[in-house]
């Protein structure tokens, strides 16, 4: 007898990458159960950062407007030293906006998570179980198994107690793991951990200085190699501070307050002159290892691992909670395709073989970043000083830092053959910039162009009317088309899209539902019709479906 699917999908975890995958989810008309032990949102923060890829993702949500709202754009990111000599300094405002959006954005965490939760108020086929986790899981062909237990369960040691607490089998066609660094879903799931050999301790503390007092809003690496210390002003008046810990720290005195302000005060002048050491409120000071670890697959049958449970960063990059949210944003679509019916369960094989190579460079680059930062003999630290000051004058020096440049994720569902792949734009996603519907009225505000795309896939011609050279087979409903230029439905008013497309030569661009490249047709291809049959033809074969003459 088969399994009894109840849900479409279970949610282990509802932190960031939790919460975006069940509003995903939720939006797609997916049933799903999201499970969290903690009662809770964890009020301190964490994750400070995100970029303007995962602000694009909000975007997409329907939550770019609150985003503004709980995070502030990055200014400038310096890297000083021990002498206080500036080493190398970044604009981050003139960062290139392939997606629209600043590329830099400071945040509180609680307040994110709150709006993730607020948003799935709209979606009545979502459910969440605080208070519950999943205790074991068992798969089978056409479905998963989960048990769960009352989070209280595993601190309750009387037989008695333990007795009145609930547990409950559910199941579903599949499994999220978003259940953190620590997942029980990767350890139920035999998944094991890459580790890429970063291991180091920092003291992370986080300050909130009164809402009245107005600092410097620079991030700062300050590469000193006696205690290297990072300094971030994020969203208000929130001071986030990392500092390397030294073979002769005891850690456990590390986090009391005393010991933290003393650290703080030889910087606070970096912040504004007016500091003192007495200034603001410690929120936070704990000890971490920033480790680099990679898990060896990001799928096992019908469980999936997402964010932290399936990979952890150094934060130099600030891009760990970015790749968990990019994690969701592919995975989601795929499942909603698979799970109605439109694609063939061989697809969501691509979840692994493009998120895992798009992060464990993240990771490689964040390490990177870390040589540079943590430093610590005096010759190695001066070698690098002069470097990186070197590389203001010669900046494709310092170019291994990849400030704003786009990491494209790894082969999956993608046009294979040469034609529909030149270089640099498969794997990577199409700019986005504004626009103007063609004939609306001039008082109309401009638009982002990903509101003119479809939720599923989109062929998007440059000057040329996708929808003309469609053949009769190949007009499915899940296949839309927009035509950009002054004779099309919209046009740019502002950004690189029109310019992308031109330096290019591209004439049409195959958009997955993820805004990814699947693959283009360029203007110089002789029978366009023929080009379109092709790549189509492609997608279908890889999504599973047949051919069209």
């Amino acid at each position: 007898m088969g399994v009894l699917v109840i849900y479409d999908a279970i949610i282990a975890g509802y932190g960031p990458t939790g919460a975006v995958a069940a509003n995903l989810l939720g939006d797609a008309g997916l049933n799903v159960l999201v499970v969290e032990p903690s009662l809770e949102i964890y009020d301190i923060p964490r994750a400070v950062h995100f970029d303007g890829e995962v602000m694009r993702i909000f975007q997409a949500m329907g939550l770019a407007e609150a985003a503004q709202a709980f995070s502030a754009q990055g200014q400038k990111l310096r890297f000083t030293n021990g002498r206080n000599w500036d080493l190398f300094e970044q604009d981050l405002t003139v960062v290139p906006r392939r997606h629209g959006w600043f590329n830099n954005h400071f945040f509180n965490q609680p307040r994110m998570e709150e709006c993730l939760r607020s948003s799935l108020v709209k979606h009545p086929n979502v459910k969440v179980r605080l208070g519950w986790s999943v205790s074991s899981l068992s798969q089978a062909d056409e479905g998963v198994t989960v048990q769960l237990v009352q989070a209280e369960l595993n601190r309750v040691t009387d037989e008695a107690d333990q007795q009145a607490l609930a547990t409950e089998v559910v199941q579903a066609h599949y499994l999220l793991g978003c259940d953190g660094a620590a997942s029980k879903i990767r350890a139920a799931s035999d998944i094991a951990y890459e580790d890429l050999e970063s291991d180091e301790p920092w003291l992370v503390c986080d300050l909130m200085l009164d809402e009245r007092e107005d600092f410097d809003r620079s991030a700062l690496q300050i590469c000193d190699p006696e205690r290297p210390t990072t300094l971030v002003p994020c969203e208000g008046s929130h001071i986030r501070w990392e500092f390397m810990l030294n073979a002769d720290d005891e850690f456990a005195d590390m986090e009391e307050e005393t010991v933290v302000r003393n650290l703080m005060a030889p910087h606070l002048w970096r912040l504004s002159p007016s500091l003192t050491p007495s200034d603001g409120k410690l929120v936070r000071a704990k000890v971490y290892h920033f480790h680099a670890l990679l898990a060896e697959t990001f799928q096992k049958k019908r469980v999936f691992l997402l964010g932290d449970s399936a990979h952890q960063m150094p934060p130099f990059l600030g891009q760990g909670l970015c790749a968990g949210i990019r994690d969701a944003y592919n995975l989601s679509w795929k499942l909603r395709g698979v799970v109605r019916g439109d694609y063939s369960h061989e697809v969501l094989a691509t979840y692994t073989s493009e998120r895992r190579p798009h992060v464990q460079e993240l990771i490689h680059l964040a390490v990177a970043h870390g040589g540079v930062i943590q430093a610590k003999n005096p010759l190695k630290a001066l070698l690098r000083d002069c470097y990186l000051m070197l590389g203001r004058a010669l900046p494709w020096l310092v170019s291994f830092l990849k400030f704003g440049e786009e990491t494209p994720i790894g082969p999956g569902l993608f046009a294979t053959e040469e034609r529909f792949v030149p270089d640099g734009v498969v794997g990577k996603l199409i700019p986005q910039s504004t626009m103007k519907l063609c004939g609306a009225d001039e008082a109309e505000e401009a638009i982002w162009s990903d509101e003119l795309l479809g939720s599923d896939y989109t062929l998007v011609g440059f000057g040329v009317e996708p929808h003309d050279l469609l053949p009769e087979g190949l007009r499915e409903p899940w296949l839309h088309t927009l035509h950009i230029g002054p004779n099309g439905w919209a046009d740019e008013v502002a950004g690189n899209l029109t310019h992308w497309a031109d330096s290019h030569g591209i004439a049409l661009a195959l958009v997955r539902p993820d805004r990814q490249i699947f693959g283009v047709c360029l203007v110089a291809a002789l029978d366009p019709r023929a080009e379109v049959r092709d790549i189509l033809n492609s997608l279908r074969q890889q999504l599973g479906r047949k051919d069209s003459d």
